[in-house]
């Protein structure tokens, strides 16, 4: 065992030498070698290495692999008279670029610069101050959402006094004044018009309001009632068997639901036509949280007539192949950052509904099989053709979307929360459905 380890910690010293760093820090990391008196003093040179590698990544203007070295030097114990330099110059590039962003009024990206300092352990008094300004500057936004402009207003003052002067949070705050003034007009206009069911001039003022803020509540629910009372009158016929267990109104569903099958496993499935992929960060809404080491927003999946396009926010590949825009294939890979992965997938032929695996080992939140992206039906069955496979059913399970929520068919008795169903039947938000085959849930993921 001591020639073993005389021989290892030679081979290591020459790996340090000849410049191959990760070489020689797994050679000594052998448990036969880090007892061996000449350990401490070699890890000891092995993170210099690493910071002098890393001033050379920094002078060849790669500071992510500057970053990378340094934290690796850290992580071996590098005395901080050796480190020092190189993490306050790597610190002060990571300011002047996250100024820019906030000067550029590119806070989005400024949020993500802020986030990867954070994580580098970046400590200056001027990142505490951008990091409350910006975080002032996000609120805003997000106030001015939900037609909040008071507070919204507030939230701006606070973080100009922190960010100094920027034309772009100057724009924003006047462009608040002005919605501010215009939106009481506005909702006054919408309550006459909805008083007296002027139903198309309630879906323009609607949509006035919703472009100013998106989240507007009231706007939102009148101009659903707008779009109701506007549909055209259905040709009676008479009543079918599928449509006896329709109730006349359930609670339409969230956007995101969990879909538990007993026995298969449990999916995320979505509604909406635009995903976006990001980290599983409590203030971070993305419709896709990964447990990776990605951004907060990495990555958005749209599906229009074309079939898929995704678009990178940060790093992303297909097949190997870094992409900035493309339009998926059935049972393309996606890698997300630098190894979390997802095959993308079309099961159903004709169906525009598709399926996410992660292959990679990573995870969301709350373990799933994986992502399901419903367009208007998702298909339960038996066979290989289906969104999820279920050995058990002689029938498939068909869920549908309809104007009022999420509808289930099935060729066979159920019971939806304990009642007795047949046919088809609209699903409220949390839900139980058994029939003799195979029971499964919904659950909302709000």
């Amino acid at each position: 065992m001591f020639g073993f380890a005389w021989l290892t910690v030679r081979q290591a010293q020459v790996a340090l030498r000849t410049g191959r760093l990760e070489e020689a820090l797994r050679l000594v990391e052998l448990p036969a070698v880090r007892t061996h008196r000449r350990a401490v003093e070699l890890i000891s040179k092995i993170a210099k290495g690493f910071v002098e590698r890393g001033e050379q990544d920094l002078k060849r203007d790669d500071v992510d692999s500057a970053w990378a070295d340094l934290l690796q030097a850290e992580a071996l114990g590098v005395t901080p008279r050796i480190s020092d330099r190189l993490r306050q110059n790597l610190t002060r590039l990571g300011l002047a670029e996250l100024r820019a962003l906030i000067g550029s009024g590119d806070i989005n990206r400024a949020e993500e610069a802020v986030i990867k300092l954070r994580q580098r352990s970046a400590t200056a008094p001027e990142l505490g101050v951008l990091e409350e300004g910006l975080r002032g500057w996000l609120r805003a936004r997000e106030l001015a959402k939900r037609a909040e402009f008071g507070l919204a207003l507030e939230a701006i003052a606070q973080a100009g006094r922190l960010l100094g002067v920027n034309p772009h949070l100057e724009a924003f705050h006047a462009d608040l004044l002005e919605q501010g003034r215009k939106l009481p007009e506005l909702l006054a206009r919408l309550h006459e018009a909805t008083h007296q069911e002027r139903w198309c001039e309630v879906v323009e003022l609607a949509e006035l309001i919703l472009n100013v803020s998106p989240e507007h509540e009231q706007a939102r629910l009148l101009r659903k009632k707008a779009w109701r009372a506007l549909e055209p009158v259905t040709i009676s016929r008479a009543p079918t068997p599928e449509d006896e267990a329709e109730p006349a109104h359930v609670e339409p569903l969230p956007p995101r639901f969990y879909l538990w099958i007993d026995g298969v496993g449990g999916y995320l499935v979505c509604l909406g036509t635009r995903l976006t992929f990001g980290q599983a960060l409590p203030e971070a809404r993305v419709d896709v949280p990964l447990v990776a080491d990605v951004s907060r927003l990495h990555a958005t999946l749209t599906r229009d007539g074309e079939g898929y396009i995704l678009e990178a926010v940060r790093p992303v590949q297909v097949n190997g192949t870094s992409v900035t825009k493309t339009l998926l294939q059935s049972n393309d890979r996606v890698t997300i950052g630098s190894s979390c992965q997802f095959q993308f997938r079309l099961p159903v032929p004709g169906s525009m509904t598709a399926r996410l695996d992660l292959v990679s080992g990573h995870r969301l939140p709350i373990s799933v099989e994986g992502v399901l992206l419903m367009a208007e039906t998702l298909v339960l069955a038996a066979g290989s053709q289906a969104h999820v496979e279920v050995p058990e059913l002689s029938q498939p399970i068909i869920l549908f979307k309809h104007r009022d929520g999420l509808g289930v068919r099935h060729g066979k008795p159920m019971r939806l929360n304990g009642q007795e169903i047949t046919g088809r039947t609209l699903l409220p938000p949390n839900a139980t459905i058994q029939s003799d085959e195979v029971s499964f849930a919904i659950e909302s993921a709000l």
